[in-house]
C-alpha cells in the first residue's frame, strides 16, 4: 500500500479493533488503543500518534439523566489507568517513541481518565456537534497550539473540581522525529519571593484562547476560596521547544 493512501486511511482507524492495531505497533498485552492520528509533517509521510492505555477500566455514567457534575465535564463516561502516546511509523510499524502520561499534581500517579462519551465542551465530538447530546470525543484533535504554523499538538484536560483545570499539552517535534509533552518553565512570585519551576500542567493554559499564536496572559481568581488572584503570562519559545513565562500569585484581602 502506497504511503499517502495508507496516511488516508488512519483517520478511518480511529475506533479499528485494538487487538489487530496492537499487534501491528507490537503494544504490550493488555494494551487497548483509544485513538490513532495521522501526523501532518513535511518532513516524514509515514507518522502517527497512538493513544493508548494499559489494561484500563470503563466507567459509564451513574446518572445518564442528570447534569453533570465538575470534574465529568473532562470525564463523562471514561477509561481510567495507565496513559501512552506513541510515535509511530505507519510503513514499518515501529515504535518510535512512547510517552507515559503522569498526573504529577497527584504524585505523579500513573494512570489518566479518558472519555469515551462525553457531551461538546473541553473535547470535541466526533462528526457534527451534539447540540448537549453525548457523543464520542475526539481526544488527539490536532491542531496548532504554539504558534509555529503546524498543526502538530493536542491537548489533554482533567478538571479535578469546580475550580482549576489542570491542562497539558503532546505533540510532534519535527525536529526530534519524537512525540513529546511540552513543559512550562515558570518564573514564579509569591508573598515578594521569586523562584523556578517547570510544570507540565499548567493551571487552564491549553483550554484559554492566546492573545496571538503562542503567546497567553490570563487570570484565575481563587480569592472566594481563600485562595490567590494567579496571573499567568506565557509564551512558546520554538528554540527550546518549549513554554515559559511568568506566574504571580496575589494574595486576597
Amino acid at each position: 500500500m502506497k504511503k499517502k493512501t495508507l496516511l488516508s486511511l488512519l483517520p478511518l482507524l480511529l475506533f479499528f479493533p485494538a487487538q489487530s492495531l496492537g499487534q501491528k505497533y507490537n503494544l504490550p498485552p493488555g494494551a487497548r488503543i483509544i485513538e490513532t492520528r495521522a501526523v501532518p509533517s513535511r518532513a516524514y509521510l509515514n507518522r502517527a500518534l497512538v493513544l493508548w492505555m494499559i489494561n484500563p477500566q470503563s466507567h459509564p455514567r451513574d446518572t445518564p439523566d442528570e447534569p453533570y457534575t465538575c470534574p465529568e465535564e473532562t470525564r463523562g463516561s471514561y477509561y481510567s489507568g495507565p496513559l501512552r502516546v506513541s510515535l509511530v511509523n505507519t510503513r514499518t510499524g515501529r515504535i518510535i517513541n512512547t510517552l507515559k502520561i503522569t498526573q504529577e499534581y497527584s504524585d505523579g500517579e500513573d494512570s489518566f481518565d479518558i472519555p469515551y462519551r462525553i457531551h461538546e465542551g473541553y473535547y470535541t465530538i466526533n462528526g457534527a456537534k451534539a447540540r448537549g447530546r453525548e457523543g464520542v470525543p475526539v481526544i488527539m484533535r490536532l491542531r496548532d497550539y504554539n504558534g509555529d504554523g503546524r498543526a502538530q499538538e493536542f491537548a489533554l484536560f482533567d478538571a479535578l473540581a469546580c475550580m482549576g483545570l489542570a491542562t497539558t499539552l503532546v505533540g510532534y517535534s519535527e525536529s526530534k522525529d519524537r512525540v513529546i509533552q511540552y513543559a512550562v518553565n515558570l518564573e514564579v512570585s509569591e508573598n515578594g519571593k521569586r523562584s523556578r519551576k517547570t510544570t507540565y500542567w499548567p493551571d487552564y493554559l491549553f483550554s484559554r484562547k492566546p492573545q496571538s499564536p503562542g503567546y497567553w496572559k490570563y487570570e484565575i481568581d481563587y480569592r472566594g476560596r481563600a485562595g490567590t488572584l494567579d496571573k499567568w503570562e506565557i509564551r512558546y519559545n520554538r528554540q527550546l521547544e518549549a513554554f515559559e513565562g511568568s506566574l504571580t500569585f496575589i494574595p486576597g484581602d
